[in-house]
């Protein structure tokens, strides 16, 4: 059945992308699901963190459906229809790819939009677009390149080739390569790790994150110092201090 899987690990949601028959593909069914859950994720403050994934082990996504996609091409490049691929960079949680097995097309940007890249050994990356006659879009072409060199990810679209795990942590798009069979475990340490920090403090590292590159240097700079200033007379620094000098472990 293709569907996407819900699961709560203590303030950790792990969402299963599962359409195993098809490499994961994305039907326009779980595409909407996926928006949906992401949405409720970000609303919902017992949440800290995000982890998503693929059924089985084969396929992180193969992307979208394409035979649905044959009988519904003006949807192909609809921004809102398309919305939950990179909603990962919208949102203030933070958001971990575990990438089981290959990720292309809507997979890979899915994975690009994420914040972490956890893979399995296997797991490969590709942007088929150029081979199948469309454009590599939602971010394949505006936001990979601040993630590798530009010339790899001209490279990586043009030529449409398969990016190996290992290529890919070279290359500093991949934070971590798991041992085989390791991955979840490795994703929900990461995951645990981060929910257990400051979510005030979270959302802001991301959003001055997204500021410094969309804007620079000089734009986060003074983006540090004015939430910086406010932060820290707010009730997470209150906890945070307290926790430090009393030897215990901050209740956010």
């Amino acid at each position: 059945m293709a569907e996407i899987q819900l699961h709560r690990d203590g303030s950790v949601l792990i969402v299963t992308i599962a359409n195993e028959s098809k490499y994961n593909a994305f039907t326009h069914a779980m595409t909407s699901t996926l928006g949906s859950a992401f949405r409720d994720a970000e609303d919902d403050e017992s949440i800290r963190c995000v982890i998503v994934t693929g059924a089985g082990r084969k396929a992180f996504s193969s992307g979208h459906d394409l035979s649905e996609l044959l009988q519904n091409r003006e949807l192909a490049a609809n921004e809102a229809l398309n919305e939950p691929f990179y909603m990962p960079q919208l949102m203030t949680k933070p958001v971990i790819a575990a990438v089981n097995g290959v990720a292309h097309a809507g997979g890979l940007i899915l994975a690009l939009s994420c914040d972490i890249r956890i893979c399995e050994p296997a797991a490969d990356f590709a942007a088929p677009g150029a081979r199948i006659g469309l454009l590599p879009i939602g971010g394949q072409i505006s936001r990979l390149p601040g993630l590798i060199p530009h010339g790899v990810a001209y490279e990586m679209l043009a030529t449409a080739r398969r990016v190996s795990a290992d290529e890919a942590h070279r290359l500093g798009f991949v934070n971590h390569v798991a041992e085989p069979g390791q991955l979840m475990g490795m994703a929900l340490a990461t995951a645990k790790q981060i929910a257990a920090n400051s979510p005030a403090v979270l959302a802001m590292i991301k959003k001055g994150l997204k500021l410094r590159a969309a804007e620079g240097e000089r734009a986060a700079s003074q983006f540090e110092w004015e939430e910086g200033g406010r932060l820290q007379c707010g009730p997470d620094a209150d906890e945070g201090v307290r926790a430090f000098l009393e030897k215990r472990v901050p209740k956010f």
